[in-house]
């Protein structure tokens, strides 16, 4: 079993793992949660767009593949590193879900009640002092309002997640309770309802798999629908999580700071712009046929 600082070491990297603003999973929710509104926003607009249409759709469509594509690349990237099944600590360690679990899950020897409550949670673990304090001020205020006490609040809720987790009746309380393994792996079945996504990564944009590893590991009409059914998952499974062992909760879509519709109203370019683009692209063609090198010059 480890020592007391490296349990208290571990618990601080699962808080990390969640608070991380580079690569911590609440961040890869966010970012995630916000390409999907922009991307239904941009559906939304083609469709707005070919209501309107003459002979043309408005909406240029080698603008909108390029859209498309990076959006659906993002995403299935994005859920396969909250379903990493990497370590959460080491020289390729990850900030995954599933890291975090993994570890909680190897922590249960030692994660009691008490060092839950009092470490991951940051709460007092004895409710009876403050319920004492809190009984006391209620005779001294003698019927009038008094402010409860949030120590008590929190210590009280932390308690009662503790019951779930450890799947003990409040009148049978101790200290050395333990998470039951069956929670742990409850989070690890709907983890791995996803996993489909994952394999498609591994084989389809992480790596380029031959014909053999790419064998029945393709997303056959996967598509806006099946990725709301994708984040509401990890949204549901990651802020629950994020409370039950980072002391950290989730959050919605977030908000912009200005107007995030702001320039859709105006053309891109003006009409007498195009001879420019075409000009430009035939530059970029030229470039390209120029990426070549003779066997001598290898």
């Amino acid at each position: 079993m480890p020592s007391s600082s490296k349990q208290t070491e571990q618990i601080a990297t699962w808080k990390q793992a969640f608070r991380d603003e580079t690569t911590g999973i609440h961040k890869t929710v966010r970012d995630l949660i916000w390409n999907y509104a922009a991307f239904r926003t941009t559906i939304r607009i083609v469709r707005l767009a070919n209501e309107k249409r003459e002979e043309h759709p408005r909406l240029n469509q080698m603008l909108f593949d390029l859209i498309s594509d990076g959006y659906w690349s993002s995403l299935l990237v994005g859920i396969r590193r909250l379903l990493d099944k990497g370590p959460i600590k080491g020289p390729k360690g990850v900030y995954s879900i599933r890291s975090v679990v993994k570890d909680v899950e190897q922590s249960r020897p030692w994660l009691t009640r008490r060092k839950y409550i009092e470490e991951v949670l940051e709460a007092r673990y004895d409710l009876t002092p403050m319920l004492e304090e809190q009984h006391q001020r209620l005779i001294a205020a003698k019927g009038a309002a008094t402010w409860g006490d949030p120590d008590l609040f929190r210590s009280e809720i932390a308690h009662e997640q503790f019951d779930f987790l450890s799947g003990v009746l409040p009148t049978d309380r101790r200290a050395d309770d333990l998470i039951d393994p069956a929670v742990l792996a409850r989070i690890e079945k709907r983890l791995a309802s996803l996993d489909t996504i994952g394999d498609h990564v591994n084989s389809h944009l992480a790596h380029a798999g031959n014909h053999e590893s790419r064998q029945g590991k393709s997303l056959a009409n996967f598509d806006i629908r099946d990725a709301q059914r994708a984040l509401r998952e990890l949204k549901q499974i990651s802020d629950l999580t994020g409370v039950w062992f980072a002391n950290e909760g989730g959050g919605g879509l977030a908000t912009f700071i200005g107007d995030q519709f702001a320039g859709l109203d105006e053309p891109l370019v003006d009409t007498e712009q195009i001879a420019q683009l075409l000009e430009h692209w035939r530059e970029i063609d030229r470039e390209v046929a120029n990426w070549s090198i003779t066997p001598k010059e290898l």
